[in-house]
């Protein structure tokens, strides 16, 4: 029989809306071009396909491959989050941006990559979409991975791993990640796979245990890694003989709640065999983050009410008594997505489940001792009636700095983590269901984000369009702003790439290219970086190493703070 969880547990299993909620509002119908309506401005004034600065691409190579971000690939986005310790903190990439004054330039697939979900990359000449798992969006049928071409953003091959409609499974997103070896490595639904980079052909495949819950109804949503690429991933789960598909099983099921405990496993990186599992104590939304402590693999999950730690130990997974279950809400809070690993501590914020008016708040648990708590609500004073955040926080573990935003109150805090306790140093008005991102070295950390163009809570039900954000991270101030595009995949992030680009995927089912550059002193039609382009970008030093020296172009030197530019125009100009 199925547990029911009690409703402060449903809270956690809404969570999940940590992993998107991207199209569920979507049309099942496939624009033509690169999108239905007219183009957003940013994609005008590129007028095709963006190279971004191949100058940086050696620098951005070296700076990756002294990383040691094991066990992930060594380049620039080989991980969902960048890190095992999911800080979405990437160290390499450049923002090609002046301090201020800049122009966004925009380009869109013209294929259709249904529900995209991540992208990752082996190189500067390797692009890989993971996607089609959101199955209430009429247009995914199932879990897919392609190589695309960067720049064009042409598809080189796809590979089909499932049809759920022929199934008749849970068609709910995983994700790709690339490991050390250089393996593709997806999970979805119940599975997980090993795919050829060159041609997309499946080269493993291993059917994983669901535990309580039938397999239909059972997905494992992501993994994470241990230091010896052992994976560590887990599941979530749907109500017993629900046919509701994608997020919309967390909302439109009978009993959402009548839901086995979620099944946690670790799985040998080589033959993708089952070493180990355990049934964790109820089903945990959020998604798994590692670290290690003193030599030892430590496991955090975000439970309903208390946040849990396993430690991994001769293969098998052992609950640690020795710290916590930690209790971490304050009454009215709802469940907390995935925590992120700064120094001893790890970090999480609250109010990911339904809506709600208790104000969220940021919570840091030392990992030391887990009696060692310190407690934020970063926007109690905004006057909200009304606190959500599916996402999870970032942080810069050099500049011991949280990042936190609330999409009730409308807005973006940096947050300090010192001497065991938080302060805010700056807040700004900007409206995001999603990740945050952060690049470039230490001494120059650019924060980029979502802005939903909504001035009431209930805006958030119906937006189709949003602006990406680029911030000095050190005090919040704007520094460059896109065009209004086609709303992003809810729950993930602006992934960076090679010679100072971003990537942004969309709900309608289009990968999107975006590089900043300093404004032209006239304006140009012609892309960045061509020949009758009037100037070209300013290019940071190239990183030799994830602390370059700052740049005449730093954003850390930005001047004075304002207003960006009016949307819709082909040249953005930030403050």
């Amino acid at each position: 029989m199925p547990q029911r969880l009690p409703l402060p547990r449903l809270t956690a299993v809404v969570v999940a809306l940590l992993l998107g909620v991207s199209a569920c509002s979507s049309s099942g119908a496939r624009p033509a071009g690169p999108h239905s309506s007219s183009p957003p401005a940013d994609e005008v004034a590129a007028g095709g396909p963006l190279v971004g600065d191949p100058a940086l691409v050696p620098g951005e190579q070296s700076c990756a491959a002294a990383e040691g971000n094991a066990p992930w690939y060594p380049t620039i986005a080989a991980f969902e989050v960048h890190d095992s310790n999911r800080t979405h903190r990437y160290g390499c990439a450049h923002f090609e941006g002046a301090p201020s004054n800049n122009q966004v330039y925009a380009y869109s697939s013209q294929q259709v990559y249904a529900t995209p979900y991540n992208i990752v990359d082996r190189g500067p000449d390797e692009l890989y979409v993971y996607g089609g798992g959101y199955g209430d969006d009429p247009a995914a049928s199932g879990s897919f991975v392609s190589r695309v071409e960067p720049g064009t953003f042409n598809e080189v091959w796809r590979q089909v791993l499932i049809n759920t409609n022929a199934t008749d499974e849970w068609d709910y997103p995983g994700v790709l990640n690339v490991l050390a070896d250089g393996s593709l490595v997806v999970i979805y639904g119940y599975h997980i796979a090993r795919i050829d980079p060159q041609t997309g052909k499946v080269l493993a495949r291993t059917t994983l245990p669901t535990g309580g819950s039938a397999p239909r109804d059972t997905a494992y949503n992501g993994y994470d890694a241990l230091p010896d690429g052992t994976i560590v991933a887990k599941t979530v789960n749907r109500q017993p003989g629900c046919t509701e598909q994608g997020f919309s099983a967390f909302l439109n099921c009978p009993d959402p709640s009548a839901v086995p405990p979620s099944i946690m496993v670790a799985i040998d990186p080589k033959s993708l065999q089952v070493l180990s599992q355990v049934a964790l104590p109820e089903m945990m939304g959020g998604r798994i983050t590692t670290s290690t402590l003193n030599g030892t693999p430590e496991i955090y999950l975000p439970g309903a009410t208390k946040l849990f730690r396993y430690a991994y130990r001769n293969d098998a997974f052992v609950p640690d008594s020795s710290w916590g279950p930690v209790p971490y809400l304050k009454d009215g809070q709802t469940a907390a997505s995935a925590m992120a690993v700064i120094g001893d501590y790890v970090v999480t914020m609250t109010n990911g489940g339904k809506p709600t008016p208790t104000p969220m708040s940021v919570v840091a648990v030392s990992q030391s001792d887990s009696t060692k708590v310190a407690n934020i609500q970063p926007f109690a004073d905004s006057g909200s009636k009304n606190s959500f955040i599916p996402s999870m926080v970032s942080v810069d573990p050099e500049n011991d700095r949280v990042y936190a935003m609330d999409a009730g109150a409308g807005k973006l805090a940096g947050i300090d983590l010192a001497n065991g306790a938080l302060s805010v140093a700056w807040t700004q008005d900007q409206t995001t269901l999603s990740f945050t991102t952060l690049i470039g070295p230490a001494d120059q950390r650019v924060l980029i984000g979502t802005d939903i163009p909504v001035k009431f809570f209930q805006g958030l039900k119906k937006y189709t369009t949003e602006q990406v954000v680029w911030r000095r991270a050190q005090d919040g101030t704007e520094l460059a702003r896109s065009s209004q595009l086609p709303k992003m995949t809810q729950g993930i992030l602006v992934t960076p790439g090679y010679a100072g680009l971003q990537y942004f995927l969309t709900a309608d089912g289009h990968v999107t290219g975006l590089q900043v550059t300093p404004k032209p002193a006239t304006a140009s039609p012609s892309a960045p970086g061509s020949p009758t382009s009037p100037t070209s970008p300013a290019s940071p030093a190239s990183p030799s190493s994830p602390a370059s020296p700052a740049s005449s172009s730093s954003p850390a030197t930005a001047g004075s703070s304002g207003s960006p530019g009016p949307s819709g125009s082909a040249t953005v100009t930030s403050p």
